[in-house]
């Protein structure tokens, strides 16, 4: 690792739209980067060419806070037909009465019931007529529906904000949308020279392939769960170069382990798309003994690991949450959470919670697990931002709270408390066990 180094951007940087102002950076310092435009009007050219554009939404929260709570939008050919069918079935239709509507209606693609288009299917219009809208017009329809989406407004109670004053310093960047392969590196933080990398490419039929493994620097698969759309050892090192040289620049802290989105063209060039803060490095210490960890004495092995405790640590972990934790002050979030299994779609906890987490404790099934590191930003966050992370798949929590102890935990759901239960979790990076704490009271 290089010495220790401080993050400009934190101290002095002062972000407002921070992938195009760090998409700017990187570029200045002679990596390749999409090209930006200043406005919408000048992007639409390119799709009015038949390329493709990318509306990306910029929020100052953005760089050292939560991924994904904001959509970004792609636009492109394909885009006009998708706005052309919602027309057809649906028929003429006031595009602002709609909007309103469809974020009331609480759907994805709208019911039957409903009688119109539903959020998405809003998303489609408001894109595919971009081109005959004024631009200033196109923007607010999209912070409407913002506005609305639940994972917005609830990161706004969390944070102690009104939505509006979340949504006011909420902008777009417009980039030049390149075709390829979507790559994530992240350097493990743990283990000095292994890397995770991430996958994605969009077929003609809008179908995602994925890939992840675990590497060396030079691009060697240390572990790679079964995944169709691994890349080549030379494509994986040149991905990681790329992450380590920028990684490395003046303005980041070098001892730190960004989650760093490329894109690898058709011609194997690596183009630079957005850094987003993880966890710094820190050293695992000794290799833990299997044979300290029996399974006579509850221990189980788990299946796949990230970061290390430095001994075996009993904590509290949470299973699940009362449907308003942290709204409006009357249940004041934890500064520190020592684990938690995720069991809720609260996108929003998830990302204001997973850094304060010493540990995150996953049961889902290693396809679910794997693919959604790929394209989703919330389980990228609880994976990597924690200070450890294990999962046993989606055998875990099944074989670690017993039916009657789990009807004791949903008792306490019900009555409106966080449920948890005292685990002991040992890690080193390489692999890590896990028990049902046999002491403590449970559940808490």
């Amino acid at each position: 690792m290089t010495e220790m180094s401080s993050d400009w951007w934190l101290a002095e940087g002062n972000l407002q739209l921070p992938k195009r102002e760090i998409g700017d950076y990187v570029e200045s310092q002679g990596f390749l980067v999409p090209r930006r435009f200043d406005t919408l009007d000048e992007t639409l050219e390119v799709v009015r060419v038949g390329g493709e554009i990318i509306l990306r939404s910029e929020h100052p929260d953005d760089y050292d806070g939560p991924s994904g709570l904001m959509d970004s939008y792609r636009l492109g050919p394909d885009t006009f037909v998708d706005c052309q069918d919602v027309f057809e079935r649906y028929g003429d239709f006031d595009i602002d009465e709609q909007v309103d509507l469809s974020t009331k209606r609480g759907a994805v693609t709208a019911p039957k019931r409903s009688k119109g288009p539903g959020y998405r299917q809003m998303e489609d219009v408001i894109l595919g007529t971009s081109t005959e809208t004024a631009t200033d017009v196109t923007i607010e329809r999209l912070k409407v529906l913002t506005r609305e989406w639940r994972p917005v407004r609830r990161y706004a109670e969390l944070t102690g904000r009104s939505v509006a004053e979340l949504i006011q310093d909420m902008q777009y960047s417009f980039w030049e949308y390149t075709p390829g392969k979507n790559v994530t590196v992240v350097a493990d933080d743990a283990i000095d020279g292994r890397y995770h990398v991430m996958t994605s490419t969009r077929g003609d039929d809008e179908r995602i392939s994925y890939g992840w493994q675990t590497t060396d620097g030079n691009g060697r698969a240390l572990f790679e769960p079964e995944s169709p759309e691994l890349m080549d050892q030379q494509a994986t090192k040149s991905a990681i170069d790329t992450y380590e040289t920028i990684r490395n620049l003046p303005r980041f802290a070098s001892e730190h382990c960004p989650m760093m989105e490329l894109q690898i063209d058709r011609d194997g060039r690596v183009w630079f798309l957005q850094y987003h803060r993880a966890r710094d490095f820190r050293a695992a210490g000794s290799i833990l003994n299997a044979a300290d960890f029996s399974p006579k004495e509850g221990w189980k092995q788990v299946e796949a690991v990230r970061g290390a405790l430095d001994s075996p640590t009993t904590l509290r972990m949470a299973l699940s949450y009362p449907h308003d934790y942290g709204a409006s002050g009357r249940r004041p979030l934890p500064e520190t959470e020592e684990a938690s299994a995720e069991g809720h779609w609260d996108l929003a906890l998830t990302e204001v919670l997973s850094r304060r987490r010493v540990a995150f404790v996953g049961d889902e099934s290693r396809d679910w697990l794997y693919s959604n590191l790929v394209v989703s930003h919330a389980p990228r966050s609880r994976w990597f931002k924690p200070v450890v992370a294990v999962t046993r798949f989606d055998r875990g929590l099944q074989e670690l709270v017993p039916p009657a102890l789990h009807e004791g935990v949903k008792r306490r759901a019900r009555s409106g408390l966080v449920a948890r239960v005292a685990i002991d979790l040992a890690a080193d990076g390489h692999t890590g066990y896990i028990r049902l704490n046999s002491e403590e009271e449970q559940p808490y």
